[in-house]
């Protein structure tokens, strides 16, 4: 079967399809291989025959010892005798020379050559010669074969040291089974001293014999494992990050972090935009599930989480995301301004449904919307007098609320649901919070679920310090949302309030997109523990060799020299010094899916690990569609005072019930209402509104307006181009407006009486310069008037 190419060890070599020519060598590949072979073998030989001379030398010296030890006087001449004979015979010299012998017992034989070999004394030494030989050879090798095998090891070690890369400082990379061994005796050290701590103080082993649920309520720590490995000493609270594409294996981790946090009784707040891990955890009794596209949602509204004015402001500031630039964030900020100033409102008007907020700041006319905020800091925004910025700012509000219209009411007599309950008072050990969306409807629930899940992390804040984890929060592609306020606050001290995110992530661009360029570094850098899997984009497999590390190592290169003169046969080795990233980013790229690393804080080393996947039994379907997806209705009592819902909340005054008066000239006109009146008169006539028209008058009235429509529908050639120049139709529109705010302002004179204009009197002012602005064109005015207007407040740079 052949090797799976990504894990094989075999050198791989490549020529690019690019390349051209051939390079001109002074040697050619025979000549070079066989000088470097010729090089090699002499320096093997140079290796062997040192444990070779120290083995002869060895046998040399046993057999000397031998010999002086056994030989008795003249057996070493026999011996030698012997040799000298076989030589003599060897090279068929005289048979018969004749040779005299001395025997060991000092008596001498005379004899020939051939005879000396097989004289028994010669024969007798000679065997004794032999089996010193052997002896002395067994000696040496008894002596000398475990030096040589030490020898040889020692030399491959030296060898395979004196090339190791160095480790100098810098980040470590070790093997999954190290990190492990490590993280667990880390981890049995700190129980040891916790249970030691407690009073009365506790038996380690038998703590870890209780169950699981047990032990927490008790308020002793039972680390988790991420990615098969401990997670070290409460380090859960230092938050995680998981970075990897599509199909890398995000999903399958978070799924074991809910098992193992329903495993402890600990909560989870869950941004699922798959229905994942609904449809393996979902269960009706204790979870919820927040989707106004889903059945299963529970009735929520925004009165239920927020009370007071900073509670709505950070609920809007989630809801409307800022703009990508000083101008665009006017919009923005006016968009929740005129939010929160609306639920303020609602409150003390005692409405608190999602129907009534749609009514009034998505139904209602502007007018309505005018008088619901007179008196508030959102007023002077939402003046008929200012209708094209006031309906940009209602309009900007409505494409990030529109959802709400969609949110289910709950029964008569009940108040919803409360994330701020849930988290805080209604507390379910193992509970689950999903906040759930598909791909469709993420384009309508986005604000929507931004709000959500801002609230819930702002819950947390309302519970008591603890450093006993109690409650996660998984954002599988965090970027999906607009950004999240809470988040950033919510990384950094969620740990001293047993808060523990993970955030999970396909790329860095996509969150830049969301949190800019700083804010998505922050986050990263928020996250301690890092889990990296493959990634698609370079810029992403940079960042994760960045999380993982550098290093500082010392290398040794290894060079060979060589020529037609042994002497300049040569091998030299060099070192030198590198910085160069533990994992480069193309290994991250090419990481096969369930393949990656972790990283966890304070100074554990990185480690290559290989996630395993798991099968999950589904409890519940994934998503279920709302059939009959209905806007909330309302509908507001009856009467003008009842839809004004009583005083205002700024500056409030004792209401006063609209009285008529008997006599129109009773009340004396403001300068404002004087003026605009002049103005009416000049350009109409004097009006008589006791006067009614005729029948034959209106209809010669309504002629002459579809004749003059009739006229001004036609196109001049300046309008063919995009250019269209003021007419008497644009100055008749502007009188008319002017004669309705005078009109208007007649009957709130009348209304509040001169008191009240006396109050109102800068206000009457600034209408009056809007007035004239209406009439005349902006830009057109003089600039007469010394004292700041509303419109100084509402100019776009400011």
């Amino acid at each position: 079967m052949a090797e799976d190419i990504r894990f094989s060890k075999k050198a791989a070599t490549l020529t690019h399809a690019s390349a051209r020519g051939k390079v001109k060598r002074n040697a050619g590949n025979f000549t070079r291989g066989s000088q470097l072979f010729h090089h090699e073998i002499l320096m093997t030989w140079a290796g062997i025959r040192m444990p070779l001379y120290v083995w002869v030398g060895t046998a040399v010296v046993l057999l000397c010892i031998l010999v002086s030890l056994t030989f008795k006087n003249h057996e070493v001449q026999l011996v030698l005798m012997k040799l000298y004979a076989e030589a003599w015979g060897w090279v068929q010299l005289n048979p018969n020379k004749p040779v005299n012998l001395t025997l060991p017992s000092g008596q001498m034989v005379q004899g020939t050559m051939s005879m000396v070999p097989y004289h028994p004394a010669v024969e007798r030494a000679w065997a004794k010669a032999v089996q010193v030989s052997i002896s002395a050879g067994l000696g040496a090798a008894f002596i000398c074969v475990p030096l040589t095998v030490w020898f040889v090891d020692f030399s491959k070690r030296r060898g395979t040291d004196i090339l190791t890369e160095r480790h100098e400082r810098g980040a470590v990379l070790v093997t999954h089974s190290e990190l492990a061994q490590a993280i667990t005796s880390h981890n049995w050290k700190a129980h040891v001293s916790e249970c030691r701590k407690r009073t009365p103080a506790v038996d380690p082993d038998k703590i870890l014999a209780e169950p699981l649920k047990d032990r927490v309520r008790a308020g002793l720590h039972a680390p988790y494992r991420l990615a098969g490995v401990p997670v070290p000493w409460r380090l859960e609270q230092s938050h995680a990050m998981f970075i990897g594409t599509t199909g890398a294996g995000k999903t399958t981790e978070l799924k074991k972090i809910v098992t193992q946090a329903r495993e402890r009784g600990h909560r989870c707040v869950i941004f699922d935009l798959t229905g994942t891990f609904v449809e393996s955890f979902y269960d009706a009794e204790t979870d919820i599930i927040l989707n106004p596209m889903d059945r299963r949602c529970v009735p929520w509204s925004i009165f239920n989480d927020c009370d007071n004015y900073a509670e709505f402001m950070s609920a809007a500031t989630a809801l409307v995301p800022s703009g990508y630039s000083a101008e665009d964030d006017f919009w923005q900020k006016s968009a929740r301004t005129l939010f929160v100033e609306m639920c303020v409102k609602m409150i003390k008007m005692g409405v608190r449904s999602n129907g009534a907020l749609s009514y009034f700041l998505m139904q209602s006319d502007l007018k309505t919307i005018h008088a619901q905020l007179e008196g508030t800091i959102a007023g002077p925004m939402m003046s008929p007098a200012a209708a094209k910025m006031a309906e940009s700012i209602r309009t900007t509000f409505i494409a990030n609320a529109n959802v709400f219209r969609f949110l289910p009411e709950p029964p008569p007599g009940e108040t919803g649901f409360s994330i701020k309950n849930w988290m805080t008072t209604e507390v379910k050990e193992g509970s689950i919070l999903f906040i759930t969306s598909t791909h469709p409807d993420l384009v309508l629930n986005r604000p929507l679920l931004t709000l959500w899940m801002d609230l819930a992390v702002n819950a947390l804040f309302h519970m008591g310090r603890s450093r006993d984890l109690r409650t996660w929060f998984l954002i599988d592609e965090v970027h999906a949302l607009h950004r999240l306020p809470a988040i950033d606050h919510g990384l950094q001290t969620a740990r001293a309030f047993g808060g523990a995110f993970v955030l999970g992530m396909h790329s860095f661009d996509k969150l830049e997109e969301t949190y800019g360029e700083n804010g998505a570094t922050n986050l990263a850098s928020l996250a301690g523990t890092k889990l990296i899997l493959k990634t698609a984009d370079p810029e992403t497999s940079r960042r994760c060799s960045e999380f993982i590390g550098n290093r500082q190592v010392r290398i040794m290169d290894e060079a060979y020299s060589y020529g037609y003169n042994d002497n300049r046969d040569a091998s030299t080795i060099t070192p030198r010094t590198n910085v160069e990233e533990l994992v480069m980013p193309v290994d991250i790229s090419d990481l096969p899916s369930m393949h990656g690393f972790v990283k966890f804080p304070d100074g554990f080393p990185a480690a290559r690990i290989r996630l395993t996947w798991k099968d999950y039994e589904p409890r519940a379907k994934g998503f279920e569609r709302v059939t009959d997806m209905r806007a909330a209705e309302y509908t507001p009592p009856s009467g003008d005072g009842a839809e004004l819902g009583g005083g205002d909340r700024e500056g409030a005054q004792p209401d006063i019930a609209p009285k008529e008066p008997k006599d129109r000239e009773e009340v004396a006109l403001s300068e404002a209402e004087r003026a605009a009146q002049q103005l009416r008169e000049a350009i109409e006539g004097p009006l008589n509104p006791e006067r009614e028209l005729t029948e034959e008058e209106v209809a010669r009235k309504m002629e002459d307006e579809e004749e003059r429509e009739r006229l001004e529908r036609r196109p001049v050639q300046g309008e063919l181009y995009g250019y269209h120049r003021p007419g008497k139709k644009d100055q008749r529109e502007r009188q008319n407006l002017a004669m309705r705010e005078s009109e208007e302002r007649s009957a709130q004179a009348k209304i509040e009486g001169p008191k009240g204009r006396a109050q109102n009197s800068r206000a009457d002012a600034q209408e009056s310069e809007l007035s004239k602005e209406s009439m005349r064109g902006i830009g057109n005015e003089r600039q007469s008037r010394q004292d700041p207007s509303i419109d100084d407040d509402q100019e776009l740079g400011r």
